[in-house]
């Protein structure tokens, strides 16, 4: 055995002289490179030079400069590669693997002739992606390295298959296999520490190899420990916890020294310890306490190293442990989570951002798009905060403990606003979670026979807190920062926002007591807030108070009505911030009013099928029948204040979209008794819907036309009107038609329910028709072909009813007067259909209305003429004679003067 083992150190000890040599000899050739590098360089400048003297003498100066800078940057690049090689007596400053050292840009500055011929070879000059760039520098480092890493690895594999194969054949016992592979380890370690102390590395190389060296340590280390754990059960699971700990921290450590990439290695495996070894006492105080101290060692680490990629490890393992937390936590665990989570957010992102000492660091002013754009600040605080607003909302056992948390986090929100403007919208997260402690609160909380209850929790701390949020605003606003507009909104929003959340959610019943002090403190805030507007420094600061002053006068008033006050109230806000924008000139993004707008046309969309709008009433008369025509008047008044903006396009299709809505409700309300139930559509519900849709989508497309922007939207909501109401009217003639089934019509001639079911709907059809033909050529065709068949229908139906009454069904017969009404009449129509397109110059029209004669004569000779006899066969085809030879007269007749015009 002895013999073998002696064996396999010979091996090794040649195995590791060859990679030595290997490595020098790698080093030479590489210096060898350098210097012909070099030289090809002096020798193209020195052809180039000559060139110059002898052919190119008084040529263009800007190609002789591009091919003299040329050779000048391969110069400058040999240099450079020879200036890497870390020699043994220059110190290395950075601690860190060194890389090359990339000429500054300024020192080098090509030609105009270069810049003009790249651009024409290349177009423009794309700035290469985050990732793109990490991608090629991991891919540059691997070509350059790729023997150290193997090596390293190699080194790792080789302590495990060690480990491994002294278990197997039991050369040693358990505790003797683990000293020696931890003395393997550790040595490794060691040497790669006193390289770099020592500064003793290969030329070419830099600080990789001692960070190889590291790496295979701490990796055998590692696979050790838990070999003693999970498989000699050596030592405890709280042990191989802290020892596994222990090891990655030390890597985290030396990460410092050795780079970046051990690093990696130290921040994975430190969050990796928990998921290793489970020590079973699911304490997740002491996870939370190791998580801390990993994440504070870590982000040292990821500080020193200044490398960006090591703070998505240390967050990815930081908030991956936080959300696991929730999963088993219980009732004595949540002032836990919360103080994790806030602890993250100042941890995490105002550490880094503002300093140990919470610095002030930005109070100018941004835009928005700068605000949306403060990354990763925005995606942290998320991820802190939105778990702790879930498990509020879910956890109705222990809400008030996660109201307190969410509490604190708005003020921590507030607090971390002052110091970096750049976390403005935080002030509207904070005004969200206000609105979700409120709303998380149970209903049979709420004691609502004490007249008190509006002071009590929810009700009074939505008050205190949307107060607080506004003299937050207030004061900041006009005191520190006038020109940041988060401060004034906030100022302008805050108790309008929680006083209508309150409004939304308390009973009826509840609401006079509720009223008058709600009521006082909106007029109150909106007395400030105007007297703030007159002595205001920017535009947008007063535009903001004088908005949210009407939006808190609108919502006292609006307490007043009942359900669809609400409504006419956003509909004036829309008018007062129109009127307001037009008045003050301001040059305010449309967006907001646009997303006001369209929740509003979403509201009055919905309403008619709310439950709790079915029969309210609003002064004395059915809703709809004052909603939408007052709508109409302020969304057409509002759109007048915007003279040439695509806003004003926006408010008139919004006036317009209400218009058909109340044309649909309220003639279904008012003709059947209740708005349409889907599910079970009468014969008369059918009908009216089947007019209204085909009526909103004309509007619709010809809305399209003058839409701009929106056109493909309208023409879309159109087409799908219209096929709405195609589907209704094949089921009625499927399954509700009037000559098919005894269905009562009416007994008023024309003015019956036919007029709503055929006549109208076959209007509103050649109006589709005229609007489609310029969009969908080849469907023009088949919609003038169903106007005319629903035409052929109302007329008929019409006739028939003259004759039999309010039921119309074929079974019941027809007598001989009304089979000679109908061609009668369709004789006449045709004539008159001839006429006018001979008028018309419409060809079209010339062949439907010969068609309809045609199809008329054929009726009188199979149908009018097959039952008389004597004298009446006589004098009906004589009349028929002289009918047809007058039309051919009066054709004839037109088409002459058509000719001489």
């Amino acid at each position: 055995m002895d013999e073998f083992l002696g064996i396999v150190g010979l091996f090794a000890f040649a195995i590791m002289a060859g990679a030595v040599c290997g490595i020098i000899a790698i080093a030479q050739l590489s210096n060898l490179k350098q210097e012909i590098a070099q030289l090809k360089a002096k020798v193209l400048s020195l052809e180039l030079a000559n060139n110059k003297l002898s052919h190119n003498e008084g040529a263009d100066k800007n190609v002789d400069y591009s091919a003299a800078q040329h050779a000048d940057t391969a110069q400058a690049n040999s240099n450079e590669a020879t200036f890497n090689q870390v020699s043994p007596n220059q110190p290395n400053q950075s601690n860190q693997p060194r890389e090359q050292v990339k000429t500054p840009a300024t020192s080098i500055k090509p030609p105009a002739n270069i810049s003009k011929r790249k651009h024409k070879l290349g177009g423009k000059n794309h700035t290469p992606s985050l990732f793109t760039s990490l991608f090629e520098k991991l891919r540059s480092d691997f070509e350059q390295n790729w023997m150290t890493w193997i090596g390293a690895i190699a080194l790792a594999l080789g302590g495990i298959f060690l480990a491994k194969y002294s278990l197997e054949a039991g050369l040693l016992s358990p505790t003797m296999r683990l000293t020696l592979g931890g003395l393997f380890g550790g040595g490794l370690i060691a040497a790669a520490a006193y390289m770099h102390y020592k500064n003793s590395v290969f030329e070419g190389f830099n600080n990789y190899i001692p960070a190889a060296l590291a790496t295979g340590g701490f990796i055998t280390c590692f696979a050790l420990t838990l070999l003693a754990y999970s498989s000699y059960s050596l030592i405890s699971p709280l042990s191989a916890f802290v020892v596994l700990g222990v090891i990655a921290i030390s890597a985290s450590a030396m990460a410092i020294m050795l780079g970046p990439v051990l690093a990696v290695l130290g921040i994975i495996g430190a969050y990796c310890v928990p998921v290793l070894v489970n020590t079973g006492s699911n304490n997740l105080f002491a996870l939370y306490m190791y998580i801390g101290f990993i994440s504070l060692s870590a982000a040292l680490v990821a500080h020193k190293v200044q490398r960006a990629w090591l703070w998505y490890l240390l967050w990815a393992g930081h908030l991956g442990w936080y959300i696991v937390g929730f999963t088993i936590a219980n009732s004595s665990t949540i002032w836990l989570m919360g103080t994790y989570g806030l602890l993250s957010v100042i941890g995490l992102i105002a550490v880094p951002r503002l300093g140990l000492k919470l610095a002030v660091v930005e109070t100018r002013p941004h835009s928005l798009k700068r605000l949306i754009n403060a990354l990763p600040s925005h995606p942290l605080m998320l991820a802190c905060i939105v778990p702790l607003l879930i498990a509020m909302l879910f956890d109705s056992d222990n809400y008030l403990q996660w109201q307190i948390i969410n509490a604190l986090g708005i003020l921590i929100l507030l607090f971390l606003v002052i110091k970096n403007s750049r976390w403005d919208l935080w002030l509207g997260a904070a005004l969200i979670i206000a609105a979700l402690i409120l709303l998380s609160t149970p209903s049979y909380y709420i004691d609502f026979s004490d007249s008190l209850f509006i002071f009590k929790h929810p009700y009074g701390s939505a008050l205190f807190l949307g107060l607080a949020l506004s003299a937050y605003g207030l004061y900041f606003g006009i005191k520190w920062a006038p020109k940041r507009l988060a401060f004034h909104i906030t100022a302008s929003f805050s108790v309008f926002i929680m006083i209508a959340i309150l409004y939304a959610i308390i009973p009826n019943h509840a609401l006079a007591a509720a009223y008058p002090l709600w009521a006082v403190i909106l007029l109150i805030s909106s007395a400030i807030l105007i007297k703030c507007a007159m002595s205001g420094v920017t535009l947008f600061q007063r535009f903001s108070y004088w908005v949210g002053a009407n939006a808190n006068i609108t919502l006292a008033i609006t307490m007043l009505l009942n359900d669809s006050g609400l409504t006419i109230a956003l509909a004036i806000q829309v008018l007062l911030i129109s009127v307001l924008i037009n008045r003050y000139r301001v040059p305010m993004p449309h967006w907001p009013i646009k997303a006001l707008v369209a929740a509003l046309l979403l509201r009055l969309t919905l309403s008619p099928w709310t439950p709790s709008y079915e029969a309210l009433s609003v002064l004395g008369m059915h809703w709809s029948l004052v909603v939408y025509p007052l709508c109409v008047v302020l969304f057409y008044v509002a759109a007048k204040c915007f003279s040439a903006s695509q806003l004003k396009v926006w408010l008139e299709g919004a006036a317009l979209h209400c218009l058909a809505l109340f044309i649909t409700t309220e003639t279904s309300y008012q003709l059947v008794g209740h708005y349409p139930q889907f599910g079970s559509l009468s014969f008369y519900e059918q009908a009216l819907l089947t007019c209204n849709w085909l009526a909103l989508g004309c509007v619709y497309l010809h809305r399209a036309r003058i839409a701009g922007s929106l056109a493909k939207l309208y023409q879309v909501a159109g087409m799908a009107l219209a096929g709405a109401a195609g589907i209704t009217t094949l089921s009625t003639l499927l399954n509700a038609n009037p000559f098919l089934s005894a269905i009562y019509i009416g007994e008023i001639i024309v003015f019956n329910w036919l007029f709503l079911l055929w006549l109208v709907p076959a209007g509103l059809v050649l109006w589709l028709y005229r609007l489609i033909k310029p969009l969908y050529t080849k469907v023009a065709p088949f919609i003038l072909i169903v106007a005319g068949a629903l035409s052929v229908l109302a007329i008929n139906g019409f006739i028939r009813q003259y004759w039999q009454g309010p039921y119309i069904y074929i079974s019941t017969g027809a007598s001989n007067a009304e089979l000679y009404s109908y061609s009668v009449i369709w004789l006449v129509l045709g004539a008159i259909t001839v006429v006018l397109g001979h008028l018309k110059n419409q060809l079209l029209i010339q062949k439907i209305g010969l068609g309809v004669l045609a199809a008329v004569i054929l009726k009188v000779f199979l149908v009018d003429m097959a039952n008389l006899t004597g004298l009446l066969k006589a004098l009906s085809f004589i009349g028929l004679g002289l009918s047809l030879v007058g039309l051919s007269w009066l054709f004839q007749k037109l088409r002459s003067r058509v000719k001489q015009a």
